[in-house]
């Protein structure tokens, strides 16, 4: 059976449509191979950005973690001091009184050898626990404003602690990202 020849109009429209939806076909192609690698690069960025962040989030932990054992050490210290000074307190208190009793004692022997010189020497005596009860006076405003002073380092340790933290979240605010507030 003999092959019908198509008219040479038929085949030049053929081969012009067939060149225009190869040239659709391959735009369409590079196209495609385009978004492929623009969204292959934002990807590559964004995983960047994400490395960072979390080797920025490492760094902050361990700052954290250093910041809170130095601020531990320093609460374990003032603690160790105040403790310290309570003890010395408690022992000056004991040898007031012991020689306040001592005085006693030897105003006693005195006024039994020497009975004028008594009113001379209760109030050297009196004078003398005035003087003692003035001493553990400011003993105890030495006390009070050393706790306060510790209370305010403390104060400080603890701020200086959560610095880090509240610039992470300004940071994040900055980028766009709110924290979730718990309920």
């Amino acid at each position: 059976m003999a092959q019908k020849k198509q008219p040479d109009g038929a085949t030049k429209l053929t081969e012009a449509f067939g060149e225009s939806y190869q040239n659709v076909v391959r735009t369409a192609m590079d196209n495609q191979q385009r978004n492929v690698q623009l969204a292959q690069n934002w990807v590559e960025g964004i995983t960047g950005v994400m490395e960072s962040q979390a080797e920025t989030n490492r760094a902050l932990t361990r700052a954290m973690e250093s910041y809170a054992k130095v601020v531990d050490e320093a609460v374990k210290s003032q603690e160790r001091t105040s403790r310290a000074l309570s003890e010395s307190l408690d022992a000056y208190r004991e040898v007031i009184e012991r020689t306040t009793d001592l005085q006693e004692r030897n105003v006693k022997l005195v006024e039994s050898l020497f009975g004028g010189v008594t009113g001379e020497l209760r109030g050297q005596m009196q004078g003398s626990q005035e003087l003692v009860k003035a001493m553990m006076e400011g003993s105890e405003k030495q006390m009070g404003a050393f706790q306060q002073m510790l209370s305010e380092a403390t104060n400080s340790y603890a701020e200086l602690m959560s610095a880090p933290l509240s610039l992470y979240k300004k940071n994040l605010e900055a980028m766009g990202f709110t924290p979730k507030q718990k309920k």
